[in-house]
Formats: C-alpha cells, sequence, structure tokens
C-alpha cells in the first residue's frame, strides 16, 4: 500500500513545483506567452491537488494514476518536440525524460497495486458464504 501511496504523492510534488516554476517564470513577463503560462500552472497545480484527494482513498481512486501518467509522456513528448526544434538542449531533455519515465513508471505499479487489492478483496468477497 505504501508505492500505492507514493504513486500519488510524487507526481502531485512534481505538479506543485511545476506549477510553481511556471509562475515564477512568469514575474516580470509581459509578452503573448503570459495567458498560455498561467494556465499551465493553473492546471498543474489542480491536477496536484486531484492527486492528493486520492491519496485519501488511493484504492477507489486509482483510476486517475492513467491519465496522470499519459499527462506526463505528453509533457515528455513535449520536450522531445522542442529538442527536434532546436529550443531544448540535450542535457535537459535527458534529465526530462528519465524524471518523466520514473513518474510514468510509478503511476503504472500504483495503478497495478491498486488493481491487485480490487482483485484480492473481490475474491475475498465471493468466497464469504
Amino acid at each position: 500500500m505504501h508505492s500505492l501511496r507514493m504513486a500519488f504523492l510524487v507526481p502531485a510534488i512534481a505538479d506543485f513545483a511545476i506549477g510553481c516554476l511556471a509562475i515564477y517564470r512568469m514575474i516580470g513577463v509581459a509578452d503573448d506567452s503570459l495567458v498560455p503560462r498561467g494556465q499551465f500552472a493553473g492546471v498543474a497545480i489542480c491536477w496536484g491537488v486531484l492527486l492528493l484527494v486520492g491519496l485519501a482513498r488511493p484504492v477507489e481512486r486509482a483510476w486517475i494514476l492513467r491519465p496522470t501518467a499519459l499527462v506526463i509522456a505528453c509533457i515528455g513528448a513535449a520536450f522531445v518536440m522542442g529538442f527536434m526544434a532546436g529550443t531544448v538542449e540535450a542535457g535537459r531533455l535527458a534529465f526530462v525524460l528519465v524524471v518523466c519515465s520514473a513518474l510514468i513508471w510509478l503511476c503504472w505499479a500504483g495503478w497495478r497495486q491498486a488493481s491487485q487489492c480490487v482483485a484480492a478483496q473481490n475474491a475475498r468477497d465471493h468466497d464469504r458464504p
């Protein structure tokens, strides 16, 4: 059950960090990127709150880990596209891909553990007279 809770907590911390960094980088910026950056920060922080809500009942709310992994994969893909366009350095891309891979694996492992818990509980309920 510990790794299932970590599957919610670690991506939530990452979301809060990404949201706060996006807000920090907006200080003093007055160009056309201000609104999309603000929206990105808002979504990241809200997704982190959603994951923290899932901590209360992780087995019942494990479904949120699948779209979380998808969002993380999309962020990694955006960095790959940025690298191909020449706006992201190779070192930063490598770091982001390692972090994204670890978070995706953690989400997958948490979802799998929750599925096993549900299957075991269903088997126990089915065996009762």
